[in-house]
């Protein structure tokens, strides 16, 4: 997992190319005035999602995670807390819908939360069971994107 902001001093690292795709298209759209939907930047390799969402209590919320895409969760206006936690393989499975990117999971140990406030985004890879939605305290209003990036691009 990586945390950063947008609003960041620039550092002398570059991310992989495909995660710089994002984040510059991500920094090149105002996202707080576009439809919510989602918007192919390289077709289904690398593609947007603004989402509109109500965060909820943690308890609600599904750890999850993804086999074929990282996710870049950016904050647009609100604050959402997110839980991270490293996957192990030894956790316990609530549920992997066939033919989805996706797999969820219960019962987590040692799951660390960050509040991500606007101009701040996480990046979660394959090993990286995180919890999104998370209410920072009483459930709010958030706009964010989720820049989907075929990890085989990495």
């Amino acid at each position: 997992m990586i945390f950063g902001s947008a609003n960041a001093v620039g550092c002398p690292y570059q991310y992989p190319a495909a995660i710089e795709t994002a984040l510059k298209w991500i920094a090149n759209h105002d996202m707080a005035h576009m439809e919510a939907g989602t918007y192919e930047v390289q077709g289904k390799d690398l593609y947007i999602m603004i989402q509109d969402i109500t965060t909820q209590d943690a308890e609600i919320r599904r750890p999850e995670r993804h086999n074929d895409y990282l996710d870049i969760q950016y904050i647009v206006s609100g604050v959402e807390r997110m839980g991270y936690v490293p996957y192990t393989g030894t956790e316990s499975v609530l549920e992997a819908p066939e033919g989805k990117d996706v797999i969820f999971y219960k019962d987590l140990e040692g799951e660390n939360f960050v509040d991500v406030a606007p101009g701040c985004y996480c990046i979660f890879f394959s090993d990286d069971i995180h919890r999104p939605g998370c209410a920072a305290g009483e459930p709010g209003n958030v706009r964010k994107a989720v820049a989907k990036v075929k990890q085989s691009l990495l």
